[in-house]
């Protein structure tokens, strides 16, 4: 009996779905808040390490600017000094010694300084606070072609490498005018880049940095670290381009273009010098600070998170427990219907099944008893052409019930089926007409086959009927009027193709059809056992899952193509077999020899028996009647004349194969050809029976008795029996 609800599981739960919402949102609540209030506490301390950040990289650079200025000014009053001491002397008396002395005087507490030096219009040095070679000039260098050209001022050279000293120095330059204000050489203090590096780094914070002295012109005078491969910023730099647009000074942020590192920037101009000092923090350093904060944020922030979440989580689960328990209940019963709803309509389909098989084996007797007899009356009438057309026709009525009983057979699962070449072509033309009869006048049936097609190896049976599926399937996709192709192609098939089939010779069979056709998630679920779009009771479900096991049994598959409002395609793909030749039919018909015995008919229908032995008799053999199995032993322990048993398997008592184990025990040379119309017999170990299925013609009982015994009524091939 099917499952069914009680009543108190169809009332309300006994929580109410607003009381779980609530708990739901506290549980989300429980991570939402912690989370906002981590991302409030995250921005803000963003923008606190921002600030202090700015704060610091101004600060340094307050210093750097600070102590470059008063280097500055100190190289000022340097040079002032050796001006006013030099005033209105002689080029002889400035290269006395007493000049070189007071110029090394001068230098000596003065750190940041190289040399001193004063230099003629001609570019030779004639004084200075180290010991130089009195033939080298100095007229190429920058600071005193500047000077020379025109009165620079104050000027600042890029950094060269000294010839007296052999140090990286840059110069600041002053030039030197004769009483008619003509060029009279320079006094210049070279400096050293070192020394500023050093202080870079002192003043600087601790962590990757930048800091720079830079000529207005991009030219770096010094720099921390000062290992770069570069003595020039471009125009292009983010920090040059800072420095035109704000020549005071600025803070800004960007990527630099000579090493691609982002760094936070801070820029200052010196004094009324034409150079600037800057100093820069990476923004990963900076950042670094903000993550570190952030990982102990994170970590307050998911611990409250936890617990609270975990607060929320007990109630909520206390809240759940009935409910959860009780929608458990309701799918697993839903679950339980719809599985006996499935177990009673495949119990209907087998019970109809079983009736059919019933069915047909009774009318196969029926027709195995018209059939005998229509074949010995065919012989009686021979000059009467209209009788003879009449009989024709009824042998011709009665063959057609018998194709249609295989049918029957085939959709109850009882017919022997046994792959072997088909014609494809010819096997749909023999069942046209039960086509026609199955889809109706409303529906137009068209075949399209190739010349030459090969034939597909298939059990035929499960073919026509795996057709006859489909086209009824096809006739339901178009309720009013349609119609329906059946057509075949042959194909050869590589690896790796879309249909998942092994490297072969292969023949598509396609049953297509012009109706509604399937959208993409129903033909997805097509082939699975069970599923069906049809009405409760028009289907099983297992037809196109029967036709797909079908066609992999084969050796081939089933692919369905199909569109919404353009009809759907059925492929069966299956594998070539091997045509039969004209010659071999030939040797299959051939007419055997005659022959005369005497023959055990085992029947317990008294016309099947009456037919039966007439037709034995017409062939000239002996016919001794058992209409059971214990009769039949008795007749073959009385009549030791036997040569042959024929008999049924569907009997009362004892079948027929009980029957030929009997036999053989006792009597093991004697052949045995077993007639009936059920196809799935028992298996019994040891017997390897001949069979002939019901109903026969009169020329298929002469071939199997042919096929049993000599000419002399011997056995031709008997399998001896064997006990298990």
């Amino acid at each position: 009996m099917p499952y069914r609800f009680p009543p108190e599981l169809s009332s309300e739960p006994a929580v109410s779905m607003p009381s779980l919402r609530l708990h739901r949102l506290l549980l989300v609540a429980a991570l939402l808040v912690p989370a906002v209030v981590f991302a409030a506490a995250a921005a803000w301390n963003r923008a606190e390490v921002l600030r202090d950040n700015g704060e610091t990289i101004t600060r340094t650079t307050a210093i750097l600017h600070e102590h470059a200025r008063k280097v500055f000014d100190t190289v000022e009053l340097v040079i002032g000094r050796v001006e006013d001491r030099t005033h209105g002397m002689s080029w002889d008396e400035i290269a006395a010694p007493e000049t070189s002395v007071f110029l090394q005087r001068l230098k000596a507490p003065l750190e940041q300084a190289v040399s001193i030096w004063i230099t003629d219009a001609t570019g030779h040095v004639r004084a200075g606070s180290q010991p130089w070679d009195p033939n080298v000039t100095i007229d190429e260098r920058e600071f005193f072609q500047a000077q020379r050209g025109r009165d620079a001022g104050t000027y600042i050279s890029a950094v060269f490498q000294g010839k007296a000293t052999g140090r990286a120095s840059f110069a600041v330059s002053r030039r030197r005018s004769s009483p008619d204000g003509h060029f009279d050489g320079i006094i210049h203090v070279a400096l050293s880049p070192e020394y500023f590096s050093r202080f870079f780094r002192e003043a600087a914070p601790p962590g990757p940095h930048a800091a720079a002295l830079i000529r207005e012109d991009g030219s770096l005078l010094a720099r921390s670290p000062a290992q770069v491969a570069y003595s020039r910023l471009g125009p292009d730099n983010i920090l040059m381009r800072s420095i035109a647009a704000q020549s005071d000074g600025g803070v800004l942020f960007g990527t630099s273009s000579t090493d691609q590192r982002e760094r936070y920037y801070a820029f200052r101009h010196v004094g009324a010098y034409p150079v600037y000092v800057a100093f820069g923090i990476d923004a990963a350093v900076v950042l670094g600070h903000w993550h570190r904060n952030l990982a102990v944020y994170g970590g307050v922030a998911a611990l409250s998170a936890l617990i609270l979440w975990l607060v929320s989580w007990l109630a909520l689960r206390r809240a759940q427990a009935e409910q959860e328990a009780l929608i458990q209940l309701r799918h697993e019963s839903e679950q339980r219907h719809a599985a006996e709803q499935r177990l009673l309509q495949a119990q209907k389909m087998e019970s109809i099944g079983q009736l059919t098989g019933g069915i047909a084996h009774d009318f196969n007797n029926l027709l195995a008893v018209i059939l005998g007899n229509l074949d010995l009356l065919r012989k009686r009438i021979k000059d009467e052409d209209r009788a003879r057309r009449l009989l024709e026709g009824a042998i011709q009525g009665a063959q057609r019930g018998a194709a249609l009983t295989q049918r029957l057979l085939a959709f109850s699962r009882r017919q022997d089926l046994t792959p072997q070449a088909v014609d494809v072509p010819q096997l749909v033309a023999g069942m046209t007409d039960l086509l026609a009869r199955a889809l109706g006048p409303s529906i137009e049936i068209v075949t399209r086959f190739p010349a030459g097609l090969p034939p597909v190896k298939v059990d035929p049976n499960q073919l026509e009927m795996a057709l006859l599926n489909l086209a009824v399937n096809a006739r339901d996709a178009m309720p009013a009027s349609g119609t329906i192709t059946i057509s075949a192609h042959a194909e050869e098939v590589a690896g790796g193709n879309g249909h998942g089939l092994q490297p072969g010779a292969y023949v598509c069979v396609s049953v297509s059809d012009t109706g509604m056709g399937m959208d993409a998630a129903t033909l997805a679920r097509a082939i699975e056992p069970f599923f069906t779009t049809k009405g409760v009771g028009k289907g099983t479900g297992l037809g196109l899952s029967m036709i797909h096991g079908l066609a992999v049994q084969s050796g081939g598959t089933l692919t369905l193509i199909s569109q919404v409002g353009k009809g759907t395609t059925a492929e069966i793909w299956l594998p070539q077999g091997e045509a039969v030749t004209e010659a071999s039919a030939g040797d299959q018909q051939a007419p055997p020899e005659h022959r005369t015995c005497t023959v055990l008919l085992v029947e317990d229908d008294p016309l099947v028996m009456t037919g039966t032995a007439a037709t034995l008799d017409d062939l000239g053999h002996t016919v001794v009647e058992a209409s059971s199995a214990e009769a039949a032993l008795r007749v073959l322990r009385e009549n030791t004349s036997i040569d042959l048993v024929v008999t049924d398997h569907a009997m009362p008592g004892m079948t027929g194969l009980e029957l030929a184990e009997r036999i053989r025990a006792e009597w093991p040379s004697m052949p045995i050809l077993l007639a009936s119309g059920h196809a799935e017999l028992p298996e019994r170990a040891g017997l390897a029976l001949p069979r002939l299925t019901k109903p026969f013609r009169r020329d298929e009982l002469e071939h199997a008795i042919a096929s049993l015994v000599t000419p002399a009524c011997e056995p031709a091939n008997v399998v001896p029996f064997r006990k298990p």
